[in-house]
Formats: structure tokens, sequence, C-alpha cells
């Protein structure tokens, strides 16, 4: 008589055969009886974009000024907070005009590391310190990773970062930090940390010293051109309706009989025209810069001091970074040195076809106006490279070196009770911090690139709940919202491209990684002249320029002059579309030559003045004035004093 065990095996076996039958006969049906799907590709893509209506100008932006009664929002600041700030509250049906005293991303906003990032340093003090505070950050830098990635997806990417492992019992501690950063970022989570042998990290980093290796530890991040998001922001802003300009500097704060803001006094830095703006709110988004800000916010007058005070809002340190040759790390992965001599954490990525080392920490008792780094502190991340190149690094492979402002900030209330600020630490937040001032002013400080989008929300929020608007005002629409250039976009961009224009791949990637859907745009003007083709460099060399362009120094025809992807198209189309007013903004933010290349940004000043000096009308003065001026910034970045000519630094 069989048992229940045995009729058991034997329903077990007969479902199983049934199951193996049904998937077996699914397999046959979808491979080989069913018909497959007719091919799309061909149609699967929308059209490249071949024309947009040419943007407001800045003339019609400054007639909109002085045209408009009374805007429902001033934001004072063009980095990334400020330009992510106008487009939150455009996109929400707010009236907005933004003034930047320089340039889009001309601070800090263009000199970070470059990634999107949760902050594996974070997580590390979360852990050991028991600090909710800092897992709270991780977790929304990581949040807003993920954003970044979706909202721009043309200007960022996910990277691979190896951490080599030196001594096997740091191989389960820095695994396991790997796996937690993973876990944290939820089904925001890019993708899962791994554990390289020692043979396969040799392989992918040839140049890293394998004599003591053990293995590597790799997890994900983001990385992305910062300067080229920020003036995305500034003109996704524009296009939904903010009046938006740089070079405009605010002279003083507007108040009434009450105290209360009610605008403020702008000059435009280009013709010394003064304007009278008046707004319900007024928002401080200047970053490093905030106290300056508040100062005029604290007089009565709303005029900046007699004499400059030391900060006491913004806690400035400096952060200096080093690009080097493409042969000092992999291409695809990035390396993470987690405890530098001073136990900071440094990276050593690849960015833009170079590699990008980074960052030094020295603090500071005032907020520099143009930070330079110094020689100790490019000598400090060149030896920290060393410890894992298996050649002498050379100082003079620096490509360029630059500093930036990183803002700690400190809550002002907390100031108010004797306390100077100078050097103290009292109210330090590593978080962003909003401050509403008795006069409305609303002031949001602190945070980092990757939780920009945060921030804005925060601080639109804030402005909302502190006034009042005689209109309908939508809820933030910024997590949906797609920065221009990010429509329409697919990782195989460059390919159409290729097959459109038929272009090298270097351009082609180029393009498609810093322009997007708008790559084309540029490529219509590559197309219509061989002038256009030529390198930035050569843009005044008088064999290949137009008959206005004069033949320059220095501009010698070589390999050299063709080793960078930016052409003459991609200056016509920065003039065009991306409210270039100097040298400097192109061919330091729209471009990121002179980040890049500082050597090759020098010798394109000639020929990138004679093009804008055509375009904008300056007059020989005002050329001369930017050629000089241009030569100054770019001088500045890290480069031997053997390369330059002081002289040409002077500006007349």
């Amino acid at each position: 008589m069989p048992t229940f065990s045995n009729i058991l095996k034997s329903k077990l076996t007969q479902s199983a055969l049934v199951g193996a039958g049904l998937v077996g006969g699914t397999v046959i049906y979808l491979d080989f009886i069913r018909s497959p799907n007719a091919p799309n590709l061909v149609n699967s893509y929308k059209p490249l974009i071949k024309s947009l209506p040419k943007p407001p100008s800045r003339d019609q932006l400054l007639e909109n000024v002085e045209n408009t009664k009374k805007f429902d929002m001033i934001v004072i600041g063009g980095g990334a907070t400020g330009t992510g700030t106008a487009v939150d509250a455009a996109t929400r049906g707010l009236n907005v005009c933004l003034l930047e005293q320089n340039d889009f991303a001309s601070g800090t906003s263009s000199k970070s590391t470059k990634m999107a990032h949760g902050g594996v340093r974070y997580l590390e003090k979360a852990v050991f310190q028991l600090s909710k505070a800092q897992l709270d950050l991780v977790i929304e830098a990581l949040n807003e990773r993920g954003n970044m990635l979706r909202t721009a997806p043309h200007l960022c990417s996910v990277l691979p970062i190896m951490i080599p492992v030196y001594k096997w019992w740091q191989a389960p501690y820095f695994f396991a930090g790997c796996k937690m950063y993973d876990w944290f970022a939820g089904h925001q989570g890019l993708r899962s940390s791994t554990i390289l042998s020692k043979e396969t990290t040799s392989a992918l980093a040839p140049m890293v010293d394998a004599s003591n290796l053990k293995l590597s530890c790799v997890y994900h991040d983001g990385s992305f051109n910062d300067s080229r998001m920020n003036s995305s922001l500034a003109i996704t802003a524009i296009e939904n309706g903010a009046t938006v300009l740089n070079y405009m500097k605010v002279d003083q704060l507007l108040k009434n009989s009450e105290n209360k803001l009610e605008g403020v006094l702008a000059t435009d830095l280009e013709t010394g025209k003064q304007y009278n703006i008046q707004a319900t709110s007024v928002v401080n988004a200047t970053g490093p810069f905030a106290d300056k800000i508040l100062e005029m916010d604290n007089d009565p007058q709303g005029k900046p001091p007699a004499t400059p005070q030391a900060p006491k809002m913004i806690v400035p340190s400096s952060g200096v970074h080093v690009v080097l040759p493409e042969y000092y790390g992999p291409q695809n992965i990035g390396l993470l040195d987690p405890s530098t001599s001073d136990g900071r954490v440094m990276f050593f990525l690849p960015w833009q076809g170079k590699v990008l080392c980074g960052t030094t920490d020295t603090p500071l008792k005032d907020v520099p106006a143009s930070p330079v780094p110094t020689e100790e502190e490019i000598q400090d991340i060149l030896q920290e490279l060393q410890k894992y190149i298996v050649f002498p690094v050379n100082r003079d492979d620096v490509l360029s070196a630059w500093s930036g402002i990183r803002p700690l900030a400190r809550n002002p209330d907390t100031l108010l009770n004797g306390s100077s600020g100078a050097g103290s630490t009292q109210g330090l937040v590593r978080s962003h911090l909003i401050h509403s001032s008795p006069t409305g002013l609303i002031t949001i400080s602190g945070g980092k690139w990757t939780t920009y989008r945060e921030m804005a929300e925060e601080t639109v929020d804030t402005v909302i709940k502190n006034f009042k608007f005689d209109k309908e005002i939508k809820p933030c629409q910024t997590n949906q919202l797609v920065l221009i250039g990010g429509e329409d976009y697919s990782k195989n961009y460059s390919a159409r491209l290729i097959h459109e224009y038929r272009i090298p791949l270097k351009l082609a990637k180029h393009l498609s990684h810093n322009y997007g859907s708008r790559s084309s745009l540029i490529l219509e003007l590559y197309r219509q002249s061989d002038y256009n083709k030529l390198p930035i460099t050569l843009a005044a060399t008088k064999s290949f320029s137009p008959s206005e362009a004069v033949e320059s120094e220095g501009n010698n025809l070589s390999y050299q002059n063709f080793d960078e992807p930016f052409t003459i198209a991609e200056l016509k189309y920065s003039l065009k579309y991306e409210y270039i007013r100097t040298p400097v903004d192109f061919l330091a933010r729209r471009t990121r030559l002179a980040f890049l290349n500082a050597r090759q940004a020098l010798s394109a000043v000639d020929g990138v003045v004679e093009i804008m000096k055509n375009d904008l009308n300056w007059d020989a003065t005002t050329t001369e004035k930017m050629r000089s001026e241009a030569k100054a910034y770019i001088g500045t970045f890290g480069i031997n004093s053997k390369d330059f000519d002081v002289k040409d630094f002077i500006v007349q």
C-alpha cells in the first residue's frame, strides 16, 4: 500500500513535469512559432534638432526688468542653488528675476569634485559617531543623486569607483561600507558594489601600484559637468519664463518704512546703468558670499558696510583640485583614497578625458573673490596620488589646478548672544540652512551640488509660506522636469551624431555628453564652413580665419591644436544660445578648456576674443580689456610661470 510520502513525491514529480512542459512550450511558441515584432529602430527616436528659435537676448531680458512693475521673487546669485531656485519658482508659476554679479557658476559651482554622490565619508561618520544628522544627509543626497541622473541624463553618468585594499583586514571593512551605501540608496541605487581581484584591478588600472595590492572594492556614484549643469539650469529657467541675467551687481536692498524688503538696486556691469527692481520676496543664494547680502540686510538703508567684515554665517575653506593627463588613471573607473596623511578622503576620477584629483580642505578667515591654489596645496594632492602610481608624478604634468570655496553654514540666530562668529563653529550645520530675516530676506546656504534641487524646493516652499501671491501656485515640478539638452536624449546619441554628420567619435562624445539633444545645433554650424570646424586654438590663425581675424603668435599648427574637441562652431553656438559675455565664460564655464588644459586655453584666448569682438560689437578698449582679463584669469590655473608672460596679464 503506497505511503503518504510516496504519494506526495509522485504528485510533486507530476507537477514538476507539467511545469517544465509549460515552460518549454512557452519558449517554443515565443521563439519559433510566434512572428517576431517588426523592427522599429529608425522610427524609435525623434528627429535630431536642426534649429531652435533664438532665446531672448540680453537686451530683451533687461527690457523685461525695466518694464515689470513688480516681480514675485528676486534671486540674488547665479550658482547651482540660485539657478535651481529660479527654475523651481518659475515652473510653479512665479514671476522670477535672477541677478548674478559675474557669470553663472563663476564661483564655487564650477569648482566642485564633479560628483553627484551621497558622501561615503559622511556615512562612515554616521556609523561611528551614531549621528542621525549625518545619516539623513547621506540618504537625502543619494535620493537627489538619482534625480540628477534622471533630469540631466546627458550631463550625469554612473561612475564606478575602486578602493584599493593593501591590507587584508581592510577588505571586510571597506566592502561592508560599500554595501551599506548601496542599501541606504534603496530604489535609487545605481549598481551593486563588488570586489575585484588583484589581477582584475591591475588590468583595469595598470598605472596603480600592485606590489602590495590584495584586491579592490568597487562602489558606484554619479559624475557630472558642474558648470554646464549650472548654465543649463539658467537657460531652463529662462525657457520657463524667468528673467535671468549675468553681470548684474546688486548695490542695495530696498526697504519700506516698516524695514521690510521690497526690491533691490542693481547695476548692469556692461553699461553701468542702474535698475530699481521691485519684488514681493528676495532670496539670498550667493553661496560663500551670503554674509555680504546679510550685511546689507542688517543696514537700515540696505547698503553694504563701509569696511569689509569677517564672515559670520559662512565658515569658508579652500578646496583645490588638480587635472592630469589621461594616463594617470583608468578611463572608466575612479579611485578613492579613503584616508590621506591628514585623515581626509581624496578622489582621483576620470573626467572629460582627463584625470581629476582632489580635494584639499584649508580653513580660511575670509572669502576671496578669486581664490587661487597654492603650490603647497597642489603638491599635497600630487604626493597623495604618488602613493598609488607606479611611475613618478611630475609637477610639469599638471594641466590645470583651481581653488573653490566650500561654504559650510552657521545659523546666524546663534550669533546674536554676543558671539562674533569669527572662527567659531557654534551652530554649524553639515546640511543646508534656510534663514528668514526680520526684513523678509530668505537666505539659503550650505549643502552641496548634489542636493541643489531639494535646497531650491525648500527655499521656494519657505517663500510661499512667508508671502502672499495673487495667483495660483503649482506644487514643485522639478522632480519630473528634464533640463535643456536632456529632452529626447539617449545614451547612443553620439552614434546618431556620427551617422548624421560624419564626425570623429571624440567630438561626438564630447558634444552629446555636454549638450545632449542640442548637440545637433552645434553641428549644423559645424557643417556650414570649414572655418567653423577648426579648433578654437586656431581661430585667430591668418591662414584659416576669415578676413576680419588677425594672425596671433603662438597659434602654430600642431597636433596639440587638435587634441581638445572644442571648435569654433561651439563658440558660435554659445554666443547665440548660452549668454556668454566674456572669453572666460566660454573657455572656463560653457566649455571646460581652462579646467582641463590651461595652456591650451591660454593659446585660444586670442581667437575667442576676435570672434566675440565682432559678435558683441566691442570697441578696441573693451577688446584688449577682455583679452588681458582672460589671460590673467587662466594664468592662475596652476600652470608654471614659464608657460606665459606676466606682461600678458596686465589690464590696461
